[in-house]
């Protein structure tokens, strides 16, 4: 027996906090007994023999695997896994049009709506999918753009033709939106439950005097307050949604009083329903030391009722869900891409085409390079956060860059993952 490589043993207030990254299984003990058991990793034999339940406790959850064991092997097994999961996420753009210009957004916003050929083609896409590739579900993810600004045209009519071939396969359907919120009146909330919506991303842009100088239009007084309004309705009216409320930050337009201002419109009852997450403005250069302010309003979300996300800590096995074969993101005039982020969205001539009757063919087999492991480099194979990350980003990967996709954000990895197993046990 050995100890495994992805072990992180970190220590607070009295505790040590064990976490071993491929497995995901975490536990805690008092510093004391830690210390003591820490060092007998070194020495199994020891450890088996004088502590057999804790030697147990260790082997269950892979902090001590078999000699023969070969950890980089078994994260390749469950990269393919998961690559080739026939889970199928379908990102649907109906515009690339927007209420908004934030002016960080990477996207144009160019005048444009999905045409009547597009949504056939989608439709028989949908056909296609679930026929003859055999889906074992389907997750559709509205994206645009802003794609309610089309939910009568586009959004609902597709998300019930979805829905009823779905069950005519006894598969399952979930539909899900990246949204600003603005077009969620009470009318389109009602509709949600029946639609399948199960959870939104809706992002503000700090506090409110900072998001309402981001968001902006004719006729609306306040961004901030309409949105979140929005958001307390629906999750009344639909005790199944769920809100990602994500909130994109620079390090001047982000502290403690952005709390009390979402609990103005929040209601008690619906913060158990609101997952706040930070994220960093990518044209934000990174600051470490900011970190303690994110963790302090991370608990202060929290203690006022919502979930408070500690960052992505569990194995997915995969770097991005563009690894995934089981997933496309297709636009409004049927170009297909494998990235959001970038601006393939914007290209005449993209990777992807979507055909009349519903199949997808890729220009020099984009599609499978896009599947290709990211971590085949010595720094990645020698990363102890490996099984977190799972290496570059796939379109860094395919342009030959190599630089690490964790340098770029404010947050210190071992710290974040220390508050997130400190949570565990709050």
């Amino acid at each position: 027996m050995k100890k495994s490589t992805y072990n992180f043993i970190l220590y607070h207030d009295g505790y040590g906090y064990w976490y071993n990254a491929l497995s995901g299984k975490f536990f805690r003990l008092t510093q004391a007994l830690s210390k003591k058991v820490e060092p007998l990793l070194d020495n199994i034999e020891i450890l088996q023999e004088e502590a057999k339940p804790m030697y147990e406790k260790l082997c269950d959850s892979k902090f001590i695997i078999d000699d023969d064991v070969d950890e980089i092997n078994v994260i390749r097994k469950c990269h393919q896994e998961a690559v080739l999961s026939k889970d199928y996420f379908l990102i649907i753009l109906p515009t690339l049009n927007c209420n908004f210009k934030c002016w960080y957004c990477i996207q144009e916003h160019i005048p444009s709506v999905m045409n009547p050929e597009t949504f056939e083609a989608l439709k028989r896409h949908i056909d296609y999918m679930i026929e003859e590739e055999k889906i074992s579900s389907l997750h559709i993810d509205w994206f645009g753009g802003e794609p309610f600004m089309y939910f009568k045209k586009i959004i609902e009519p597709l998300s019930r033709y979805a829905i009823q071939k779905c069950e005519q396969h006894n598969i399952p359907f979930m539909n899900s939106a990246t949204t600003n919120g603005y077009f969620i009146n009470s009318d389109v909330s009602s509709l949600l439950t029946d639609l399948k919506f199960k959870q939104f991303q809706i992002t503000l842009d700090g506090e409110k005097d900072f998001h309402d100088k981001v968001k902006f239009m004719k006729g609306c007084t306040s961004a901030f307050e309409h949105v979140l309004k929005n958001i307390n309705n629906m999750l009344a009216q639909n005790h199944d949604v769920r809100v990602f409320l994500r909130i994109n930050y620079t390090h001047e337009t982000l502290s403690g009083n952005i709390v009390p201002e979402v609990n103005e419109y929040i209601s008690e009852d619906n913060r158990s329903k609101v997952t706040v997450f930070l994220r960093k403005v990518w044209q934000e250069k990174k600051d470490k030391n900011f970190n303690v302010v994110l963790k302090q309003i991370l608990d202060d979300f929290e203690k006022s009722g919502y979930y408070a996300s500690r960052g992505e800590m569990m194995p997915t096995y995969t770097s991005c869900y563009v690894n995934k074969k089981y997933y496309n993101a297709i636009n409004y005039n049927g170009n297909v891409v494998k990235c959001t982020a970038c601006n393939d969205i914007y290209k005449e001539n993209s990777k992807g085409h979507l055909l009349s009757n519903g199949h997808i063919v890729w220009d020099d087999s984009f599609d499978v390079k896009c599947q290709a492991p990211t971590f085949e480099n010595e720094k990645c194979l020698s990363c102890k956060k490996l099984p977190i990350c799972m290496g570059l980003c796939p379109r860094d990967h395919i342009a030959g860059m190599t630089h690490c996709k964790k340098d770029v954000v404010d947050e210190i990895f071992e710290e974040s993952l220390l508050d997130y197993l400190i949570h565990q046990y709050s």
